[in-house]
This record gives structure tokens, C-alpha cells and sequence, in this order.
């Protein structure tokens, strides 16, 4: 197959982008969050030792951003020759091995030289007080020694190199693991760089001036992923991993992000950021270095098996790039292309069924909750059709997460996030929002499943001891304190989740018994003391059995011997559930008892208890399974298999016949039937570690709290996920004879009012039967 997506296609489409919005972007003042001030650890080793993290440029337009009297100072260096204070600060950083931002530090720490507008010459002279001490003051003989502002920067660098090649054989250096009375606190550094501050000065509140100082300067405030340049200079930088990246071309820039999403910041905001390697190939571009011919995707390169399969595959020569290797040292190895890699980039499949999106790459599928991710991730890539047939045989992979940097909206949720590195991190609040510069026409709005698959993380303030601009127009209201129960506005990137359920053609729909109209896709009516069924619809349809399978898994539990009265230590390296799966709050060591989980798992419906739960009775999950899949076998239920414990897989199927057999054997058990019949639960850990003991609940079936229903709810347990659709099972007693039946609904697709229709399926039996 032919790469359809050319890059001299992609260029073109995009520079006209870059032509459009190049220079219309607002500036923004700059911002970072607050953090506490920590005694023990004031700066990493690799923070003191990045002495590449400013060019001599850079270092200028630090002090020129700052009008600092510095920036047009010119004395001395070691050497005596004449230079300007930022060539000085630059070679004693760079022959040392240094960074140069904390001889910045240092300079206004120990004498305010980049704020002061007339410094005196004994500022100067004493720049970074080195060899001024507490004993002799400015008559120590080490500071006359090394005095001058040239001396003074030098110096500073080089103790701390000084520090890194003696500590271990100078037992005075400051030095982790050991502890240290400093102005009366018990310190013990968490870093050397942190021991060497406090051995040059052994003070606390000095070294809390330095950390201040540095968090203030040079504290990292955009997230990775995003966008920044100043007003004075065409380049473009990406923020990654706490470094600016600068784009070598506009096209560089295009094949990875939107250019709308440039912000404009002054020149001291990005010298908060240390350098790294610049970008300089287009994305999703063909390289050739050296003969080794790589397919670039993001900061992944990915060899191809030989020259020939470039060719096979259909890349044209005329767009095949030279590169060098060291072009390419910052991109990590992905797997090798083969003539059988028909699409190298993958794809993006919308099944027939139930219209879900997938991203298809080297045998993995990936689900997209959101047609809003689709679209920010995979531009370049159009849409198949397929079927579910097209995922047989491939490997589930994790959810499709939204790009680094963008701003999202979560349907149901009153706030605005930005991604990075998979987690969602809070706006605090619309001045935050304004004052980073962000701009509302950016917002892409998501499903709450695509919110719920990024994992929270921390959110974003202003600095307390900044003084931000006015919010901007552009700013977006929502605050964590809005009180709005007004629903988000669906817009067009946003793909109603109740569309996405797998559903039975309407020429393939089936009816046993007297027939109700209703949207769900497949149910059943049944007398519980006989099993006989009385109606039902495509009651031999497979579907998915979302947590309704938890059921069955607790059956088990049962069966091999659960111990209620035992209690399970969580551990999240083999009992947590992917995130879209775990609302469960728990810490690591916490201890709960085994009835408590069993309660989380049958009445609420939580996914990483179930976890728990089985490895109270087994060390290996995947053989429980088996077990699982054993005791259906034995039943006669060939349609019925699990692929986990708790739900969660598209692959755990059943139908509503084979789940009655399932739902009635259980519901036999008496100790699985009172929990299946609990409105609400709580209790609290055994052992807490969070200081958040006390866990609570009410049923997850709203139909356990309506008083005004004509039959009583015995048992049952509900389940979705996003192919199933909601499901729901129970055993239902009708009050005016005590008659008892199973009512069991798969693919209901009203998930925003899922409870309506399985209410009035059960009313309408207590009528018929």
C-alpha cells in the first residue's frame, strides 16, 4: 500500500496555517506554581551541573530583559582581560561545568546586582561573596585573594566543581546522608548540591533566599507541550521535560502542533528554561543518515529493514531527507518497518457497529474515547471503516491520550485542564487562565470518559508575588468555586458517548414472548423459582458484559474459599486497575478486610477491589480466570467467556440467556444475594496511611432508592463500558403477591437516563407476568 500522507502534501496544507497566525498572538505575563520551601533539598546535581542551560545569548537577554546594570557592565575577567559581565558569567559556567543560572542567583542573592541600579564598587568587587565570611568579614584574606566582580564569578563556579571532585575525600563538605545544625534545624541534604550550598553558606535563611530566588527565575510554569516565543525573536520554542526546544523551521513546528497555539512571553520567561537539543526535521518525515533510512514520529525514529522496503512501501525519493546522526541522538529507537507495514503511522478505524474509533499500529489497538483526541492527535490520518472483525488477533493497548499541552473542557466537569504527560492539570482559576496567555478558542471539549482516562494532576496557580495582567478576553470563566449545574455546550469535536455502543442490526432483532418496545438492546424476563423465560429480545446476542462480570468473579471467590473475616494490604503494582478503572481511593500498605471490598465490589461497583479480593485466594490472576472460564464450561454457557475480573475488556462476553444461569447461581449464594440487596455500605481501613480512613456508598442502582415502584429489588448489579452500553440485573419481587423474577438488560443506550428504561421494562412484567 502506497503512504497516502506525503510530506510535501502536509507542508503545504500547514504553512499556509503559519502564514495565518503567525504574528497575532497575545503576550502574556509570567506566572509558575507555588511550592514549599524545603530545608533539605534546595537543588538537584543535575540542576547545579547543567551548565549548557544558557548560552552567552541567553544569559545577555536575561540581564537586558531585567535592565539590569549588568547587562552593560564590562570589567575584568580572572584573566584580566576586558569583557561584558555576561561573557563572564558564561566562561566561568562553561569551565567549570556550572550553571550559569546559579552564579545568576548568587550574584543578587549576596549583593543585588541584577536588580540594583547603581550598584557601588564594593558590590562589585564582593559579586558573589566568596570568601567573605563570618569570622573576617570583608577583611578575610581569601577574599582579598579573589576580589573583583571578574574574581567573584569564577570563583563561585568553580567551589562547586571543587565541591563535586573532593567531597569524598574533605569530610568538612557538606554531604548527604548525614545530618547537619544549621541555625538550630536539623538538616540533612537530599542532594550534594544541596550539601555544597549550605558549606558555602551555612545558613538557613540565606539558602532559603537562593531557593526563592531560583524558584522565582527559574522555575519551570508551562506545562511540557507547550508553546512559546518572545516578542523580540522569531524562534519558537516547545517546552519538554522542563527544557525549551527550539523549532529550526516553521514547518518543523507545523507537523507537530498548531501554530494558533503560540504564546508570547518576554525574554525572562524563557530564560526560566534550560536548553535542549533543537528540532530541526519536519515530523512524520523519511531521513537517511548514513544509509540507515528511519520514519520520524515525534521523537521516535523508526529504522525501516532495508532501502527496498522504503521503496515497496511507496515513499517518493524526491521527499526522502539527509540527515546526520547527530540530528537524530535525541530520538529514541521504535520498531523497525517492514515491507508488511503497510501503514508504518497506523490507522484510525471507526467500526461499523457501534461507530468507536481505534488507532491500529504494529498489532496493537488503542480505543479513542473521544473524536476530539482523534483530531488533535492523529490529523494527518483519515478515518477507515472496519468492523470488529479488524481487531481479532491484535493486542489491546492503553486509551488513546490527548496531546502534551492541550486544553480541554470535560463534559459534566466546571473546570478547564491542560494535558501533560497523560494527566489532566486544573486551571485554578480564570486569572491564571488570562495570565498564561492561554486563548478559549483553543478549548477542545471531551466526553467524561476521555476526561476520566487522564489521571488528575497538580494543578496551576499564579505565583503569590506576582502581579498579573487584567484576565483577557479570551480567558474562559469556569472556576473550581462555580456553581454552574448548566452542562457544557457540546461541540463538534465531541463524540456523544451514547452513540459508541455496539448494537444488533435492526433486520437481525429477535423477540421471545410478548414484545416490549423499548431502545435496549437486549433483555429478559424470567420466573426466578423455575428459570423458565417469559419474554426476552436477542436474548442470545453476545454482548459485552461490563462489570456485570463481577458477579461471576465473586461467585468464584465463594467457591475457592474466601475468607470475609481476612483482610488484603493494598499494592498497586499488581492490584490497581488502568485508570479509566480506578475510582478506588486507596494508598499503597493500606489494609482492608476482605467483607468491606466485597461490599465496594457488589454494591458500588468499584473495579480494584475485585483485584484485591482475588489475591486473597490466588497469586495468579490469570489462572483464576481460566477457573472462570472452567466453571462456564461446565455450565453448558458457550457463548460466556471472561478476559479479566472486574469488567473491564471488551472480550468478557455472555448473552442474556447464559448471564440468567449466571445471575441465578449466585444470587443462590446467601452471603452474594444480601450484598447484591445492600442500598449503601460503609466502613473504615483497618490500617490508613492517608488520614482518609472511612470509605462510604450507596448502591449503583438508582432503582434500590424509589419507593414508588411496584415490585422490591432483591439483588442486582449494574455495568458499563463504553462498547457494552449500560447493563443491569435483578432479581425484582412484586409486592402485591410476593412473585419473585430476574429482569436482565444489555445495551441500554441511554446512559444519561440509564435507569428509565429498565424501570419501566420491570413495571410493564409486573403487569404481563
Amino acid at each position: 500500500m502506497v503512504y497516502y500522507v506525503h510530506m510535501k502534501h502536509i507542508t503545504k496544507r500547514i504553512l499556509a496555517t503559519v502564514i495565518a497566525f503567525g504574528l497575532v498572538m497575545p503576550q502574556t505575563a509570567f506566572l509558575a506554581t507555588d511550592a514549599p520551601f524545603n530545608p533539605n533539598f534546595l537543588l538537584s546535581d543535575e540542576e547545579l551541573q547543567s551548565w549548557e542551560s544558557m548560552s552567552r545569548t541567553d544569559i545577555q537577554a536575561f540581564l537586558d530583559g531585567r535592565q539590569s546594570y549588568l547587562s552593560t557592565y564590562r570589567t575584568e575577567d580572572k584573566n584580566g582581560v576586558q569583557r561584558l559581565a555576561a561573557d563572564i558569567i558564561y566562561n566561568a559556567a562553561a569551565e567549570n561545568k556550572i550553571n550559569p543560572k546559579y552564579v545568576l542567583v548568587k550574584l543578587q542573592k549576596e549583593q543585588s546586582l541584577i536588580t540594583a541600579q547603581q550598584p557601588t564598587q564594593k558590590q562589585l568587587d564582593g559579586a558573589t561573596g566568596y570568601g567573605i565570611s563570618d569570622g573576617c568579614g570583608w577583611d578575610c584574606a581569601t577574599y582579598k585573594n579573589n576580589q573583583g566582580f571578574g574574581k567573584q564569578v569564577d570563583s563561585a563556579a568553580a567551589i562547586m566543581r571543587w565541591y563535586y571532585d573532593n567531597v569524598s575525600s574533605q569530610s568538612w563538605i557538606k554531604r548527604p546522608p548525614l545530618s547537619y545544625t544549621i541555625d538550630g534545624e536539623f538538616i540533612t541534604p537530599a542532594s550534594l548540591a544541596t550539601g555544597f550550598l549550605y558549606t558555602y553558606t551555612p545558613h538557613l535563611q540565606g539558602n532559603k533566599n537562593f531557593w526563592s530566588l531560583w524558584q522565582s527565575w527559574f522555575d519551570q510554569v508551562y506545562p511540557d507541550g507547550t508553546i512559546l516565543k518572545t516578542d523580540t525573536d522569531p524562534t519558537v520554542y516547545l517546552i519538554q521535560s522542563g527544557k525549551k526546544r527550539a523549532f529550526a523551521s516553521m514547518t518543523a513546528l507545523a507537523t507537530r502542533y498548531d501554530p494558533k497555539r503560540i504564546i508570547i512571553v518576554p525574554s525572562t520567561e524563557l530564560s526560566r528554561y534550560d536548553k535542549g537539543s533543537d528540532i530541526s526535521l519536519p515530523n512524520y518525515s523519511v531521513v537517511n543518515a548514513g544509509g540507515t533510512y528511519y520514519l520520524l514520529d515525534y521523537d521516535t525514529k523508526r529504522p525501516f529493514a532495508s532501502s527496498d522496503t522504503v521503496r515497496q512501501l511507496g515513499y517518493n525519493p524526491d521527499e526522502i531527507l539527509d540527515a546526520t546522526q547527530d540530528e537524530l541522538t535525541t530520538y529514541t529507537n521504535g520498531k523497525i518497518i517492514s515491507a508488511e507495514n503497510a501503514d508504518p503511522l497506523g490507522q484510525v478505524v471507526q467500526l461499523k457497529e457501534n461507530s468507536a474509533l481505534y488507532y491500529i499500529q504494529d498489532n496493537e489497538y488503542h480505543l479513542i474515547y473521544d473524536k476530539a483526541i482523534q483530531k488533535e492527535n492523529f490529523p494527518h490520518l483519515k478515518i477507515t471503516p472496519g468492523t470488529l472483525e479488524k481487531l481479532k488477533g491484535l493486542t489491546q493497548g492503553e486509551p488513546v491520550k490527548m496531546k502534551n499541552g492541550t486544553l480541554v473542557l470535560v463534559q459534566g466537569d466546571n473546570k478547564v485542564y491542560v494535558i501533560e504527560n497523560g494527566k489532566k492539570r486544573h486551571i485554578a482559576s480564570e486569572a491564571v487562565f488570562a495570565g498564561l496567555g492561554y486563548d478559549s478558542k483553543n478549548i477542545v471539549t471531551i466526553n467524561e470518559f476521555a476526561g476520566i482516562i487522564h489521571e488528575t494532576g497538580e494543578p496551576i496557580y499564579l505565583r503569590n508575588d506576582v502581579v498579573t495582567t487584567a484576565p483577557s478576553t479570551n480567558a474562559t470563566p469556569q472556576t473550581e468555586t462555580s456553581t454552574s449545574t448548566e452542562e457544557p455546550v457540546q461541540t463538534q469535536n465531541s463524540t456523544p458517548i451514547e452513540d459508541r455502543m455496539i448494537r444488533t442490526p435492526q433486520d437481525q432483532l429477535s423477540f421471545i414472548g410478548k414484545k416490549f418496545e423499548t431502545s435496549i438492546d437486549s433483555y429478559i424476563i424470567a420466573d426466578y423459582a423455575t428459570g423458565s423465560i417469559l419474554a426476552g429480545k436477542n436474548i442470545d446476542t453476545v454482548r459485552p458484559t461490563a462489570s456485570l462480570a463481577k458477579v461471576m468473579t465473586t461467585y468464584m471467590l465463594m467457591k475457592e474459599g474466601l475468607n470475609l473475616n481476612a483482610s488484603v494490604v493494598y499494592n498497586s503494582a499488581t492490584q490497581k486497575t488502568p485508570p479509566e478503572f480506578h475510582r478506588y481511593r486507596i494508598t499503597d500498605g493500606e489494609r482492608v478486610r476482605n467483607a468491606d471490598l466485597l461490599g465496594a465490589v457488589l454494591i458500588s461497583s468499584m473495579n480494584t477491589p475485585v483485584r484485591m479480593l482475588v489475591s486473597s485466594v490466588t497469586n495468579n490472576e490469570a489462572g483464576f480466570v481460566s477457573k472462570i472460564n472452567a466453571q462456564l464450561k461446565d455450565w453448558g454457557l458457550t457463548s460466556s467467556s471472561w478476559k479479566d475480573v472486574y469488567g473491564g475488556a471488551i472480550d468478557n462476553n455472555t448473552t442474556a440467556r447464559e448471564y440468567l444461569t449466571i445471575f441465578t447461581k449466585a444470587t443462590t449464594n446467601a452471603t452474594l444475594k444480601q450484598y447484591l440487596g445492600t442500598p449503601s455500605y460503609s466502613y473504615d481501613e483497618m490500617l490508613d496511611l492517608d488520614g482518609q480512613p472511612h470509605h462510604f456508598d450507596d448502591h449503583s442502582n438508582d432503582l434500590m432508592k424509589d419507593n414508588s415502584l411496584s415490585f422490591s429489588i432483591m439483588a442486582s448489579k449494574t455495568g458499563y463500558i463504553y462498547e457494552s452500553g449500560d447493563n443491569i440485573a435483578m432479581l425484582v419481587q412484586r409486592k402485591s403477591d410476593g412473585k419473585q423474577f430476574v429482569v436482565i438488560a444489555l445495551g441500554n443506550p441511554e446512559h444519561g437516563n440509564r435507569f428509565s428504561s429498565p424501570k419501566a421494562l420491570t413495571e410493564w412484567a409486573m403487569t404481563q407476568f
